[in-house]
């Protein structure tokens, strides 16, 4: 197994112990199987390899330079999908447990990585089970549930030290998963109340999440917790938006919606700027950063 990536290397370069990011992907969502890719640092765009089926309502998260995994979403269904690093060959990998017993499936729900140690998927649809896959192996476990349900929610991690999840549901609360224990509590609430949002991280910098329905965008710096307002969206409104980061570069939000619009948060200014479209609109969708 890959140890834990040293915060001090991560929050120095986006190269380090060989996790060098080199493309962040968007899948297209609204029952599609499309995925798009984002190359660094030009921002070019193509249309990579599809997954075997419709994803809606989903998430993501990546094992940087080994593979990025997306959950299909919806009501009933469990399955897991996998883009290999450099290829983008797809599998179908280890499916997530039934975490409530009721077969309601994955949905509206969420991701964040420990990169080189484990990935972990929440199962949303107002449950609170939260999922984790060993890497390399996608060994699949249920670790610390979260303190309440969570629906339409985000999340982002800091490598080697904690990962985050909103609530969402349209509330203020925002969970803390540390690694490796898994040991849970709640931490700095947000300014405002979040739904239909996203997030993404600078390791070892700060965690970013948008508040969804709202241009505003939201700073958890790290290891504090205090939170701050970033830059906002150009946008009055987004909804059901996704993101990555190239760490120590830049995050990337898209503006979801139905939109093609992608923005980029430039590191550590936040200067804002908008970055190549996806090439079809983008809804209800999902994000990782390879």
């Amino acid at each position: 197994m890959t140890p834990p990536i040293p915060l001090g290397i991560w929050a120095a370069s986006a190269a380090a112990a060989g996790f060098i990011t080199v493309a962040g992907y968007f899948s297209k969502g609204s029952n599609s199987t499309e995925v798009y890719k984002w190359a660094f640092p030009t921002d070019s765009v193509s249309t990579t390899t599809s997954a075997p089926a419709t994803m809606y309502r989903h998430a993501g998260f990546a094992n940087p330079g080994v593979a990025g995994y997306f959950s299909q979403g919806g009501s009933f269904v469990f399955e897991i999908f996998k883009w290999s690093f450099p290829s983008d060959t797809v599998s179908t990998t280890t499916p997530a447990p039934d975490g409530n017993g009721m077969n309601m499936g994955m949905t509206r729900h969420t991701g964040f990585a420990d990169p080189g140690v484990a990935g972990y998927f929440s199962q949303g649809n107002s449950t609170t089970p939260v999922f984790k896959w060993a890497f390399p192996s996608d060994a699949v476990s249920t670790t610390t549930p979260a303190p309440d349900v969570m629906d339409y929610h985000a999340g982002f991690a800091d490598p080697g030290v904690a990962g985050y999840f909103a609530r969402g549901k349209q509330t203020s609360d925002v969970y803390k998963w540390a690694f490796p224990t898994d040991a849970v509590s709640t931490t700095t609430s947000s300014p405002g109340t979040m739904r239909y949002h996203a997030g993404f991280a600078n390791p070892g910098v700060a965690g970013y999440f948008s508040q969804g329905s709202t241009p505003d965008v939201y700073k958890w710096s790290f290891p504090t917790d205090a939170v701050s307002a970033a830059t906002s969206f150009p946008v009055t409104t987004t909804r059901y938006n996704a993101g990555f980061a190239s760490p120590a570069v830049a995050g990337y939000f898209s503006e979801g919606g139905r939109k093609l619009d992608v923005y980029k948060w430039a590191f550590p200014t936040d200067s804002l700027s908008l970055t190549t479209n996806a090439p079809s609109s983008l809804d209800q969708h999902a994000g990782f950063a390879l």
